[in-house]
């Protein structure tokens, strides 16, 4: 299978590479053309065999070109403004991006490859604050978004919704909840929690470790399970559908920076650094996947000890290197 996968130099773009790769596919990957490829460091390495395309979503014009040279049979849109913070400093940014980059792209498929099976990354930042009683969140929640980043996915997610239902192009959309892994960037509150810990084992550090609202309770998964969930969804998901990819639990963000403490074996101090703090934070989420494993048999596997260690190991590796 030829796939192709917008963002694939991300976090998640270069997990989902390396799956892709070992199921035998054939997979090119594109990047941002201001961003150099391998401007982040942390980043785990491509697969030798993955091709790399400079693409802008936004730039109609590119992503015609590459859509009718290449014409995937399978495209993963994962190109994003992922940070939620940053749609809050630049929501115009965001909403080309997120929005009209996804627009673009389907128009594209439509136009020049209309036999691509497309998924769509959406985000559980859609479901925004549930209301009490809702958890946990299924596909059927009532979309209420408080970052300007959750509006835009929800944007992108009801126009592949059109794109399918009136337009034909083969789609499935997934909302993914939060997940982690090696090679995570250290913006993100639990590989920032990770990474400190693993410099205070090092002695890179102070024993201190700095942290925002850790009394918020959230749904995190392996980012190799949400990535096999990607492949499962596209091949044997019911075109037209969305599917929630999560752990079905939440867990306390106190509760997970203790436990990788405690696999460190370290002693420190928790400060709460305001900058870190979110001005609008829901104070649990947590979403069923019960869809998902009743289309095509997705369910997580990696536990939450597994999850965490895996990723403390990596920052270990990576500080020791550097």
């Amino acid at each position: 299978m030829r796939a192709l996968i917008t963002g694939g130099h991300g976090f998640v773009g270069r997990h989902l590479a390396h799956h892709l790769v070992r199921c035998g596919d054939d997979v090119a990957v594109t990047y941002l053309p201001t961003r150099e490829p391998g401007a982040d460091p942390e980043h785990l390495a491509l697969p030798n065999p993955v091709q790399s395309l400079a693409l802008d979503v936004t730039d109609t014009e590119a992503v015609n070109k590459v859509l009718s040279l290449l014409k995937p049979d399978a495209l993963y849109h994962l190109a994003a403004v992922a940070f939620v913070p940053d749609g809050e400093s630049d929501p115009r940014r965001v909403f080309d991006i997120n929005t009209f980059g996804t627009e673009n792209l389907l128009a594209g498929v439509l136009k020049h490859s209309p036999e691509t099976r497309v998924l769509y990354v959406s985000s559980s930042e859609v479901y925004g604050h549930p209301r009490l009683g809702t958890l946990p969140l299924t596909e059927a929640a009532e979309l209420r978004p408080t970052s300007v980043y959750g509006v835009t996915k929800a944007c992108a997610d009801l126009t592949v919704f059109k794109y399918c239902h009136r337009d034909g192009v083969h789609s499935v959309r997934i909302r993914p909840f939060s997940h982690i892994g090696p090679g995570q960037s250290d913006r993100f509150a639990i590989s920032s929690f990770a990474k400190q810990v693993a410099a205070v084992k090092l002695g890179k550090q102070e024993p201190v470790i700095k942290v925002g609202n850790l009394d918020v309770k959230r749904d995190y998964s392996d980012v190799s399970d949400i990535v096999r969930g990607y492949r499962e969804a596209l091949l044997n998901g019911k075109a037209g559908e969305v599917y929630n990819l999560c752990s079905g639990q939440s867990v306390l963000l106190s509760d997970i920076l203790q436990k990788l403490i405690s696999l460190a074996d370290v002693e420190v101090e928790v400060v709460q650094d305001p900058t870190r703090v979110r001005t609008v934070d829901c104070a649990d989420i947590y979403g069923s996947y019960d869809k998902a494993s009743k289309d095509f048999g997705w369910k997580p596997r990696v536990e939450q000890e597994a999850m965490l260690d895996s990723l403390l190991a990596y920052w270990l590796d990576f500080l020791s290197a550097s």
